[in-house]
């Protein structure tokens, strides 16, 4: 008799472990490690999902002498199985390293749309639903006004549509977190209409795009191209990090790269940050290779995710292109894994299983025997580390190729702008480099670090910040149409006229977004063609893309936008970068804060004087003096690199020491805060100097969405010892938990406030 050994779809820590099915006859032939079941467990009465991850064979007489009485798999979910012995050993590895169970691992590997019985069946029809309004907006805003539409949620879906018409239902769900019923009650109230339309499945029509060939490389490209080229033909896991300035032609080594890995008869994986956002760099790969690539990423529909999982399975793909969980694709004959923009903090996993690519990455190559490579302008601090050590091999291309050159940099002080009476958003140089570029028919990117009209509304006359009533942040002023909006948990309310704490109508808004930095330029400039990129208006399938072609076709005159608009993107015309509200981004209160201000100023300045142009970047500041923004202008990563990692070592942070952060979430702060006590004496008791815990406390942001969170830090040198050590106290401290209080450890978090 068959028996088959099952995890179950939980993420109860003590539910963490196999449990015997038998498999019923009829169902032999079809059981297959990997493959999901629906079994029944424990004494519910509704059928669980599991996954075999192992199959004996038993006498009757051994199953006859078991202790308990054997149940049998209900049913097989899956036609084909997509976990084989090596990725139930990495799912393992995982849910140890990342203090999880192993059924979230997997999750991760199974084709998307698979990973719950429960999926519903619209998504494999052959049409996908719009929303289309039907009313106008100046209605649609009385109504608002006049109370007519009541509903917060109601209020974000039509404002939303208002500058978002004819999006797709399922993106307005997954990006607004709108129910369908909400949906329905908006239709049924005659605002809106839905509608079916063919569905999309082609994410580039790969036909219609030009082929192209190697370009000669120059002689720092030649170097790295050879080199690394030569590693490949050793069979042996290796890790490069290749540091090439801005427009330095790092892509142009991958496609050359890649091209030596498929005449060796073997397939890579190429991961870039936000494939929404890089747009450009899949069409290159499309132009050199052609059909022989696979492109996975979460704004692709779960039909178009799941046929190509089917390519890759069946061997029909040379090359894997997406982002983060691109790594998990089901590619065999492994030689490649490139990991684009390796510094980007969305290459690190912020629910669980609360992973780093980069070191799944590196075990796969390593059970491979393929090479990794990372890239970056601006390196991880703790990557630069080891490629400086000697502990992975360091490429260094320090020109762009052809007559490009690194953008010119300035630093304006804006206390001398508002000593001169000079009350605008922009100093005066930056306006005048934006005229010139207008009369000279190039282009403009302004980078805010910050979306919306802007940051919060306060009280003149007592102080108020008008917060959000789930979550301990100020609510973002939207002007266009008069709301506040929290950007945690979506709560939507009509901007308030009077302050609720002393009844005064002083009511002023602080700081600036990316609504106000567009108005204020179309007062300045009213013939100017401007386009803004940002969390609102890129909420849609394809908006990333139809803002950035938009802006390139059209040769729109500037593109207003958040962090998007710093990856990835290789425009010609572009030869100006603005940079604003730059001291937010200096005044972060977190360990790699410093870090991650310099890639994103350093990153955003390199879209400018990437061709035969020449490329300037003003960056306003009211600090001019800081040693961040004096590297930059320097064009100088080494040197911020050796001041931070000064920093790092005084203060023991990644790459000396590692962190592990113990979250405790709960609905009442007293709670939460009496059992992250509890845990942390826990934690302290008989350690043997394994490593050093500090005591419990609030992060900046304590409330979101109702919850109450508290962390506990510890630092450390993770090992075997140190790992078994945490597990043992962890057991101890959930014998006796609050069942409301949910604990989650994270390890190396990118960051802690």
């Amino acid at each position: 008799m068959k028996i088959a050994k099952i995890l179950i779809n939980t993420s109860v820590k003590t539910l963490n472990k196999v449990y015997d099915y038998k498999i019923p006859e009829a169902l032999e032939e079809l059981a297959e490690i990997g493959k999901r079941v629906e079994v029944s467990f424990g004494r519910g009465k509704n059928k669980e999902e599991g996954v075999i991850v192992k199959i004996i064979e038993e006498t009757e007489e051994e199953v006859a002498n078991r202790q308990y009485r054997l149940k049998e798999i209900s049913a097989i979910l899956d036609e084909v199985s997509y976990i084989d012995e090596e990725r139930l050993k990495l799912a393992k590895y995982m849910s140890y390293v990342y203090f999880c169970n192993v059924y979230d691992c997997l999750k991760l590997m199974f084709p998307p749309g698979t990973a719950s019985k429960n999926s519903s069946k619209s998504l494999q029809t052959k049409q996908d639903t719009v929303i289309k309004l039907i009313k106008s907006a100046d209605e649609i805003m009385q109504d608002i006004e006049n109370e007519v539409i009541k509903s917060a949620k109601h209020i974000q879906l039509l404002t939303f549509l208002l500058y978002n018409d004819y999006v797709l239902v399922s993106d307005v769900i997954e990006g607004l977190g709108i129910s369908r019923s909400v949906i329905h009650t908006v239709e049924k109230n005659g605002y809106i209409l839905l509608e079916k339309v063919d569905k999309q499945n082609d994410l580039l029509k790969i036909d219609e795009v030009e082929r192209t060939q190697a370009q000669v490389p120059t002689p720092e490209q030649k170097k790295v191209i050879d080199t690394i080229g030569s590693y490949l033909f050793d069979e042996k896991y290796r890790q490069c990090l290749i540091y090439g300035v801005t427009g330095s032609g790092k892509t142009e080594v991958y496609l050359q790269l890649i091209e030596k890995v498929l005449i060796q008869g073997k397939k890579a994986i190429v991961l870039v940050p936000e494939i929404a956002l890089t747009y450009q760099t899949v069409t290159r790969f499309v132009a050199r290779f052609g059909n022989h690539i696979a492109i996975l990423h979460s704004k692709m529909t779960i039909a178009q995710r799941k046929d190509e999982y089917k390519r890759i399975r069946e061997g029909k793909v040379d090359i894997v292109i997406g982002a983060r969980s691109a790594i998990f694709a089901p590619i065999t004959n492994l030689g490649l894994v490139i990991i684009d923009e390796e510094h980007d903090s969305s290459y690190y996993s912020q629910t669980t299983p609360k992973y780093s690519t980069k070191d799944i990455a590196s075990y796969i190559c390593k059970i491979n025997d393929a090479i990794l490579v990372l890239g970056s302008a601006t390196p991880e601090i703790t990557t630069y580390y080891k490629a400086q050590s000697g502990a992975i091999d360091l490429f260094e291309l320090t020109t762009r190729p052809g007559v490009a050159t690194l953008p010119q940099i300035e630093l304006i002080d804006m206390r001398q702008e508002r000593a001169t009476g000079n009350t605008s958003i922009f100093s005066m140089a930056l306006k005048e480099e934006i005229k010139k570029n207008i009369e000279r028919k190039e282009q403009t990117m302004l980078f805010l670090n910050r979306r919306g009209y802007s940051a919060y509304l306060s009280c003149k006359d007592c102080g108020y910040i008008f917060k959000c009533p789930n979550c301990d942040v100020s609510m973002t002023y939207h002007k266009s149409n008069n709301l506040l909006l929290c950007h945690y948990c979506s709560h939507v309310e009509k901007n308030v006229q009077a302050c609720p704490q002393c009844g005064s109508s002083n009511i002023s808004s602080a700081t600036i977004g990316t609504q106000k930095v567009e108005e204020e330029l179309k007062e300045i400039y009213p013939q100017m063609s401007i386009l803004r990129m940002d969390a609102d208006t890129t909420i849609s399938r394809d908006s990333h893309q139809k803002i950035l072609d938009q802006f390139k076709t059209e040769n729109i005159n500037v593109l207003v936008g958040t962090q998007m608009i710093s990856k990835g993107h290789d425009i010609a015309n572009v030869t100006l970068v603005g940079i604003l509200g730059v001291d937010s981004l200096l005044a972060m209160n977190d360990y790699s804060a410093s870090e991650k201000a310099f890639s994103n100023i350093y990153q955003v300045a390199g879209r400018a004087g990437r061709s035969t142009l020449p490329g300037r970047v003003i960056i306003q500041t009211s600090d001019p003096q800081n040693y961040i923004l004096q590297t930059i202008a320097d064009n100088n990563y080494k040197a911020f690199f050796e001041a931070e990692l000064e920093y790092r070592k005084n203060f023991g942070y990644p790459p000396f020491l590692d962190i592990v952060l113990f979250e405790l979430v709960g609905n009442q702060f007293d709670v939460v805060k009496q059992e992250a006590t509890r845990l942390y004496y826990i934690l302290m008791e008989q350690n043997e100097n394994l490593y050093r815990v500090f005591s419990p406390r609030s992060p900046y942001i304590q409330k979101i969405n109702n919850k109450y969170r508290v962390n506990i830090i510890m630092k450390t040198k993770l090992s075997t010892k140190v790992y078994n050590r945490i597990y043992e106290k962890i057991a101890i401290f959930q014998k006796n938990k609050k069942s409301n209080i949910f604990l989650s450890v994270t390890r190396n978090p990118t960051f802690l406030s």
